[in-house]
Formats: C-alpha cells, structure tokens, sequence
C-alpha cells in the first residue's frame, strides 16, 4: 500500500494527537493520585494532631489528680506547659482543615471546652489548700471537670468521625487512580509501541521503494549515457554535414553560378527566347541553393555556439543593424524609432542576429509605395504580470515591442511564422529561404526567453518579445 504525503501527514498528526490525549490523561490521573494520597496523609495528621491534643489533656488530668490525692508538687511536672502544647496542637489542626468549615467550627468549640478545662484545672489547684473550700464544693469542681472532658471527647469523636469519613472517600478515590492509572500506563505504551511498529514497517517499505527507484535510476543513467554518447556520435556527424554544407554542397552551386555567368555573358543571347527563360531559372535556383545553405549554416551556428553571456545595451546593437543596412534603409526611406531600451545579459552576435533579421524582413515585406515605419520600445515587467505562458526563470523581463507597418500575414499562421523553412509570402515574388523567423525564434530561447508575433495583413506585425532581467 503506497502512502501518500497527505495521508502520512494525517497519520502522524493523528498519532501525535492520540499519543498526546493519553500523556496528559495519565498525567492527570497520577497527579490526582498523588493529590488523594497527600489528602490521606492530612487525615492521618489531623488524628495524630487530635491524639496529642486529648494525650495532653489527659497528661494534664493524670497531674491534677495525683497532686489532689497525694497534694504533692512533683505531680503537676506534666501540667506545665499543656495548655500551650494544646493551642499549638489546635493552631495546627486549623491549618490542616483550613478548607472545611464545619470542621473549623467544631475545632473553635474544642478550643473553647479546652480553655474551660484548663480553668478549671488552675483554679482546682489554687483552691485546693482554701481551708473555706468544703468537701462539696472540691467534689463540685471535681464534677465540673468530668463534664468539661466529655464535651471535649464529644467533638473530638465529631472531628476525627469526619476524618474517618473522608478517609473512606479518599481510599476509593485512591483504588480507582491506583486502577486507571497503570491501565493508562500500558495504553500509552501500547500505543507507542504500536505507532513505532508501523512508524518502521512503513519505513522499511520507502527503503525499499528507494532501493527500487535507485535499481531503476542506475538503469536510467546507464540508459542515458548511452543516448549521451550517441548524442556526441550525432553532433559528429552533425559537424561534418555542416563541414559539407559549407565547403562542398557550396562548392558546385558556385561552380553552377560561375558557368552560368560565363554562358550568360558569351552565348546566352544565341539561345531561343525559351532556352533563356530555363537558364534563368537555373541561375535563380543556384541562388536560392546559395541563400538557403548560408542561412541552414547560420542556424546551425546559433544553436551550437557557446552561451556566453554579457552586458548587452540594445540601443547600440539597433544602432549597428542600421549601420549594416543603411543601404536598405536609404532606399525605402526606411523610418525607425527607439524608445527605452534597455541593458541585458545577452550573447552579443545572437542579439545582432536577432535585430537584423527583424528589420531586414520590416523592409523586404513593406508595402507598396509605403515607406516602412519601425518602432522599438521597451518596459520593465514582474514575472506574475506576464500573462504568456512560457517557463520563467527570473522574477523580472524586459518586456520588448517591435512593431512595423508592413504587409503582415494572418494571425492564424503566426505559429508557422517560427517554423524552418516556412515562407509566409511564397507567392509575393520576394526573395527569402524562411528561416529567417526561426533564428529569432532560436535565438530568444537561447537566452530563456519568449516571442510571439502579432499580425494582420496589410496593416504590419508587431513581436512581443520577453527577456530575463537575471539569467
């Protein structure tokens, strides 16, 4: 089963959720373990601190009862300091029980009988040698103290049967969190183990796939080379049709044009008028054999030379095309404007070309009796503002128009415009071998870029050209 990016993102966020639900689950049931634990171990004090409040009571009670019945001093050594030991006793039990009201209640009326008690206790003792003091009253004060102590022991009992209750209550809640606590223990580790099983079965599964997509890379990259080296066996031969198209297919095409001027010249005017009409055509076939392998070598020169890019400022280059046609130009009154343009990285013969070519076909397919009109103009573009459609490599283009009055072609054959050998005006008598377009199409995707032709006939053609900014 293959994994999509989407769903091992959805397991792992779901795993990540689970895992986390448990954690803090189990969190919260061993802090509320620990919780109910530290409450039992405050019950437990307020019965220890509840025990040493009634033992120093009854410490008190044993000396008052030996000094009365031996009247010997050394009985009250326990009586000193026990009513001290006792607030101290209550202070703390107030601490301890400081959330509950009713058991803060009945410590106040505690430490309300305790002080009697001990009133009672002190004025007993200071009393006991008044000779005025009769056998009734000192059974009088002994009675007193007998009830004193039960209403002591009343709301000592009240106080530590509260306790005793919620000890019971806590001892529940302690053996449910000592249940769930281990059982949320062992589903967490469950689940972890169960999400590292698969966490590494799944990984297993990618080695594998890798180890399958790197078998078959290897035999990619082995098939590659291959096409690699039949790829430089090609570029060979590629190398030697253009060694032969330039020396010797153009050798008998000039051999051809070299007789055919030396008949022209001496014998051509002895030939009947229709001998002459199939020697012109021999002479204008030469040429266009002539024209057609210069430009074939042109074409394979830009596509095999090397990408060598520099500051290229076109108003300098439009400047040198004018210059090289200046001829062409003075002849047809020829009008060419510059607007805005810019310096780009470019290979600087490529560029030439490219110009070149643009305006030689400005003025080869200008209309008749209408001096050509040449406009070129550039800006500046963002890459999301260009609505073409062509791979970008920069952020920035250098968005260039150049727009002619000539006779123009249908848009619909604005895609063959590009093409090799594609000639829009076969018909129209003017010289041309058609490759002209796809040099300038060669020459812009040599530099990244893109070109496009916009046309209607006999009201001109207008090229869009975009150029990187940053190659």
């Amino acid at each position: 089963m293959r994994l999509s990016n989407t769903a091992a993102k959805i397991i792992f966020a779901t795993s990540a959720v689970i895992l986390l639900s448990i954690s803090y689950i189990l969190y919260q049931q061993i802090k509320n373990l620990l919780h109910s634990q530290e409450q039992l171990n405050v019950t437990n004090l307020v019965k220890l601190k509840l025990e040493g409040t009634l033992s120093t009571l009854k410490d008190a009670e044993n000396a008052q009862r030996g000094f009365l019945l031996t009247n010997d001093s050394l009985f009250l050594q326990p009586y000193y300091g026990a009513y001290e030991r006792s607030q101290s006793l209550l202070s703390q039990l107030r601490n301890l029980t400081e959330g509950d009201v009713e058991q803060q209640r009945d410590l106040n009326a505690l430490q309300t009988f305790i002080e009697v008690r001990f009133k009672t206790f002190n004025h007993v003792i200071n009393e006991f040698d008044n000779p005025e003091n009769s056998p009734q009253a000192k059974k009088m004060y002994l009675m007193r103290r007998a009830t004193a102590m039960d209403s002591i022991h009343f709301y000592m009992d009240k106080i530590e049967g509260r306790e005793e209750a919620i000890v019971y209550k806590r001892e529940q809640l302690n053996k449910r969190y000592n249940f769930l606590t281990p059982l949320f223990g062992v589903l967490l580790m469950m689940t972890t183990i169960g999400i590292l099983i698969f966490s590494y079965f799944k990984i297993i599964e990618q080695l594998n796939k890798s180890k399958r997509l790197l078998f078959q890379l290897k035999k990619l990259n082995f098939r590659l080379k291959k096409k690699n080296h039949e790829l430089q066996l090609y570029n060979k031969e590629l190398d030697s049709f253009t060694y032969i198209a330039s020396h010797d297919l153009k050798e008998p095409i000039r051999k051809i044009l070299t007789y055919t001027a030396l008949i022209e010249s001496d014998e051509l005017v002895s030939l009947s008028e229709k001998s002459q009409s199939h020697f012109k055509r021999i002479t204008h076939s030469a040429y266009r054999m002539k024209n057609l392998l210069n430009d074939l070598l042109l074409y394979s020169h830009i596509n095999m030379a090397d990408k060598n890019f520099e500051k290229v400022d076109l108003n300098k280059v439009v400047d040198d095309v004018m210059f090289n046609l200046h001829e062409e130009i003075e002849e047809t009154n020829t009008n060419i404007k510059k607007k805005n343009l810019p310096v780009i990285n470019g290979m600087p013969f490529q560029i030439k070309q490219l110009f070149e070519n643009l305006l030689s076909n400005s003025i080869k397919y200008k209309q008749h009796k209408l001096a050509p009109d040449i406009v070129i103009e550039s800006s500046l573009m963002n890459k999301k503002d260009i609505v073409e459609k062509f791979p970008k490599s920069s952020n920035q283009y250098y968005r260039l128009i150049y727009r002619d009055n000539g006779i123009g072609f249908e848009q619909a054959y604005a895609e063959k415009a590009f093409q090799l050998f594609q000639r829009l005006h076969a018909k129209s008598g003017k010289p041309g071998t058609g490759i002209g377009l796809t040099i300038c199409k060669k020459i812009v995707d040599n530099h990244n870029g893109f070109i496009k032709a916009v046309s209607e006939v006999n009201k001109g053609t207008t090229f869009e050209i975009y150029l990187p900014v940053i190659l």
